[in-house]
């Protein structure tokens, strides 16, 4: 019997260590995913694409915008940018119905977590709170490519009719930088 009760602990020991290694690789290699994207970068430019491949300055968020995007390395972001562009409002402490609806257009933000599929090369965000009610618990996947200290992000979502694809371009952040240019 005592022999029985040992090889029986030993034996789910031997299970618990292996299932706690194989966890352990597991977030090891989603961390290593991660570390390229982990910080703060800068908003340089969005552009949305045509299907004959001209690009144009984003219809909302203007030739020039202004965000951060910022990953931590535990697998949350947030991204927030706008049209410096964008009127201000007539009484500074209250805007009208319409004053809020024309900042809200030229303004973007979300936080969420994250998964990154290096093979793919696509990265997901999955939509915990955002400006946008629809986006809301919703898997938002844009494909990555890092260049030099930039980072490029395309994707479909929220494009008007006409358009094939979107691109967010962005810079490393440096901590002594200015956050508007």
């Amino acid at each position: 019997m005592v022999n029985r009760l040992s090889l029986l602990v030993l034996a789910l020991l031997v299970m618990h260590l292996q299932v706690q290694t194989a966890t352990k690789a597991k977030s090891s290699a989603a961390h290593s995913a991660r570390e390229p994207f982990v910080g703060v970068w800068r908003a340089v430019s969005i552009s949305d694409t045509r299907p004959d491949g001209t690009e144009v300055p984003d219809l909302y968020l203007g030739p020039h915008p202004i965000g951060l995007l910022i990953y931590d390395a535990s697998g949350y972001m947030c991204a927030g940018s706008m049209n410096p562009d964008r009127a201000k409002w007539a009484n500074p402490s209250k805007a009208t119905k319409e004053e809020l609806a024309a900042a809200a257009e030229g303004y973007d933000t979300y936080c969420a977590t994250y998964d990154v599929d290096e093979p793919q090369k696509r990265i997901v965000h999955h939509v915990r709170v955002g400006l946008n009610p629809n986006d809301v618990g919703v898997d938002l996947v844009r494909t990555y490519v890092f260049d030099g200290s930039r980072l490029k992000l395309s994707g479909t979502d929220g494009l008007e009719p006409g358009f094939k694809f979107w691109t967010f371009t962005f810079e490393r952040a440096k901590p002594s930088a200015s956050f508007a240019k």
